[in-house]
This record gives structure tokens, sequence and C-alpha cells, in this order.
């Protein structure tokens, strides 16, 4: 789950000060009764393997007591508990909360939070525009499509989340968004030209800002690993580890193994340096507008 992101690099940062003083869990739950905080053996390798929901800053400063961690350990393990992003962390935004029924499914709620957190993105897209960049109308269209089940009021609700997504990017921690779109997705029948055409506008501006990178990977490139489906890679500044989130037709899975995550980074950055530079990429974004013209 994306909410033990954090709770999990908490964990291991713990196990490794443990095991530097060769104590035992056994050992330590000891110590921590004596002190007054109730944790068996069992809870703590619950803890060290990122399995709870909540780590207290009391038990943490006394694990920290316990292992003697310097002041610059200390403060990191601290900083990660105050980034803890569990649903019982932070309250939702109200859009996100209204609709959290809508978001559901494809686990996407989860998404967002740890979009929001991160520094750095990977995003290929297959088959549609990025989120961040869509435009309202492009998205109402492409979320009827791909959700027939869903009423006018749903739709036009999962569009407002994409475009409150987009105005608080400047609240983010995101540095570095580097977009890699397949040119399938550039041909997209919509239902309506003008429709595409602002579309296709609107990526052009994006990709003019300084923060973020848009290449467009041609279909000359052939067969690929992105034709799985399309997937984000996203680094955290307080995480080691980064996390993998890959959709399907009815729901999205997370990784975040170090393997997994190598596997799909490694099939990105391929793929990115077979695409267009971002230069070639407006020129075909412009000649697609001038077709849709016609």
């Amino acid at each position: 789950m994306p909410w033990s992101l954090t709770l999990s690099e908490v964990g291991a940062r713990l196990e490794e000060l443990r095991k530097r003083r060769d104590l035992t869990q056994s050992h330590v739950a000891g110590v921590l009764r004596d002190r007054g905080i109730r944790i068996d053996t069992s809870g703590l390798s619950r803890l060290e393997q990122g399995q709870r929901r909540r780590v207290s800053r009391d038990l943490a400063e006394a694990l920290l007591d316990c292992y003697d961690a310097d002041s610059t350990e200390r403060a990191e393990i601290l900083q990660l508990l105050s980034a803890d992003t569990t649903p019982a962390g932070r309250p939702r935004p109200a859009l996100w909360r209204r609709n959290a029924a809508l978001l559901g499914p494809m686990q996407f709620e989860g998404f967002l939070k740890m979009e929001r957190r991160a520094t750095a993105i990977l995003n290929y897209e297959r088959a549609l525009i990025p989120g961040l960049f869509q435009t309202p109308e492009y998205a109402r269209a492409v979320i009827a499509g791909m959700r027939p089940e869903l009423r006018l009021a749903e739709v036009k609700a999962l569009a407002d989340v994409r475009v409150d997504r987009q105005r608080k990017v400047a609240d983010w921690a995101l540095q570095d968004f580097r977009a890699l779109i397949d040119e399938e997705a550039l041909h997209l029948d919509v239902g309506d030209p003008a429709v595409m055409q602002v579309q296709l506008e609107r990526l052009i501006e994006e990709s003019e800002k300084t923060s973020q990178e848009i290449r467009i990977l041609p279909d000359t490139v052939g067969l690929h690993p992105g034709k799985a489906g399309p997937f984000v890679v996203m680094r955290f500044p307080e995480a080691a580890r980064a996390v993998v989130w890959a959709e399907t037709m009815v729901s999205s899975v997370y990784y975040d193994g170090e393997a997994d995550v190598q596997r799909y980074t490694e099939a990105f950055t391929n793929l990115w340096e077979r695409a267009l530079e971002p230069t070639e990429s407006r020129v075909r974004l412009k000649k697609m507008i001038k077709e849709l013209q016609q």
C-alpha cells in the first residue's frame, strides 16, 4: 500500500540501528517495557517491516535512545515520521473526500497523496495525455469514454479532481517531471477535433516550463515494454526507495521493491533516449495541430 512507504523507511532505519548495536528484538522490547512502553517482539518486528499503520513519536524516541542514535540519525528519522501519509495522518482535501468512492477502484487517492510528495516523477503514457497536462474538456471526454458506467455529474467530478491537481502543482515538492508520451496518444479521437487541438496547444505550453520536460515517442519505435501499459515512477525526498504505479483497466498496482523499480526505471530511460528531443517534440505537436485545422 502507498501508505507504508514512509513507515517502511522508518522501520528499516530503526532495524539498522538495532543491529548496529547488536541488540535482539527481545532485549529491546524488555528495555522499552521498563520505560513504560508496551511493545512485544512481534510488534517490534512489524514496526521494522513497515507493517504498522502508525508509529508514535514517543515510541520512536524511546527506540532512538535505546540505540544511542546520534543527532543526525535522530533528526532524519523523526523528520520521516512528520511526513507520515497514513490515512489517519492528515485529512484529505475536501474535493478528494467528496469523490472518494469514484477514486477508490483505481486506488487513485493513494496515487494523489504520493504525487504531492514526490520530488521527481517519470511518467509514461501510451494512449492518453498525462493527467497533469489535460484540459478540462479533454479530461471529461476521456473519463466518459473509459468509464461509461459513470453519470455526467460523476464524470465532471473526476475531471474537477484532475484540474485541482494541476492548480496545486506549485505547492508540491516536485522538481523534475519527465513526461514521455507515445505518439499513439496524439491520434486519439475524442469526438471533437477542437478539443484535441486545444489539448495539443496546452502540451506545447507545458513543454516550455523549466521544471518539466515532454518528449514524444514516435510510432516508428515499434514494439517496446511500454506497450504493456502506462506507469509512473516516483521518488521522494525523505525515502531511499522509489515507488512505481502501474494502471490496468480495473485497478492499479504499486511496486516498491528494488528490482521492480529498477526494471521500470530502465524501461523508461531506454524509451526516453529513443524519443524525440523537446524541440523536435514541439515541432511534431505543431504539425498535428495544423492537420487538425485542415
